[in-house]
Parts: structure tokens; sequence; C-alpha cells
């Protein structure tokens, strides 16, 4: 006979129009995490509100009996744009499950203080001093890639249109 179970991991989220999308229920804290992890990737293309992990201890009655792990807040990505990016308010941690993404914020676990952030497909991480700052590099980083592929999509003569019309409006404020 197999072990008692004394807690269950229940992984869910919450849409933006309040419904509450249960993901199961499991015996190890481990699986729950990856089911979100799993169902997070798939976040551009609902509208999700908030997503949670919770434990709650079998035959314990009312509110002794749960547990709230982690409960995120999903925004827009401020590199790929999508609606990935996860954010855990209470240890403050943020990470886009969009495919090729994973940009991501932290609070630095050897400098107190000091806050992470990087985009791995091009291996950019630098520390910053507030989450603003932390931010405001990751949009940066999702300006130049906006940049570049704007630049790829543009036939030859419409990049010398727009350096001639920039250099018209630069001469006539002369």
């Amino acid at each position: 006979m197999a072990g008692e179970l004394n807690r269950v991991y229940v992984p869910s989220a919450l849409e933006e129009d309040g419904r509450s999308l249960a993901l199961g229920c499991f015996s190890s804290e481990e699986t729950a995490w990856q089911v979100l992890r799993t169902f997070l990737k798939k976040s551009d293309q609902m509208s999700l509100k908030s997503a949670s992990v919770v434990v709650w201890d079998v035959d314990v009655v009312g509110e002794d009996g749960v547990t709230i792990l982690s409960t995120m807040e999903c925004k827009d990505c401020p590199v790929c744009g999508r609606h990935t990016f996860w954010m855990d308010l209470e240890n403050f941690s943020a990470l886009c499950h969009g495919d090729a993404c994973a940009a991501w914020v932290e609070e630095s676990t050897i400098e107190p203080g000091v806050i992470d952030c990087g985009w791995p497909p091009v291996r950019f991480m630098k520390q910053t001093k507030d989450i603003e700052e932390a931010f405001a590099e990751l949009f940066k980083v999702g300006d130049q890639i906006n940049a570049v592929a704007r630049t790829a999509n543009m036939q030859k003569d419409e990049s010398s249109k727009l350096l001639d019309e920039f250099d018209q409006r630069a001469s006539s404020q002369d």
C-alpha cells in the first residue's frame, strides 16, 4: 500500500474575466511547478491575469490547511512584447515564458539591493540599482530587436528615402 498523502499541490491560473482554471492536484511540489510552467508558455494565447501554486494540508479544516507558495501576475514582456512575462511580486522575480525569449529580472542572491536582469538569447545580463532601471534596460533590448527587425524587412530604396527625409528635416532646422 502506498504511503499516506499529507499534502497536495494545486497550480491554477486566473483569467482576466475572473474565471479560475485549476490545472490539477499533485502529490509533489515539483510536478505542480512543471505543470504550471508548461501552461504559462501558452499565456499569450489566453487572457490570463495571475497564476499561483497553493499547498493544501489533507484533513485540516479552515485557513490553517492552505499555504500559498507563490502568486504571479502576467504582464507584457519588455523584450518580446508578448503577454508572457510572469512576475512574482512577493519574492521579486520575473520571467518571460514566451518561446525563445526568457527575459528575466530578479533580486541578486549575492549582492543585497542589486537587481539582476537579462535576456539569454544574446547573453545579455546587467546589474542595476532598482527595478525601474532593470525594466528600462530590458525595454532597450526590445527596442533594438524591433529596430533590427524593421530594418531587415525594409526594401533597399525605403531606407534611402528615410535617410533623405531625415537629412532634409535636419537641414531645414539649421
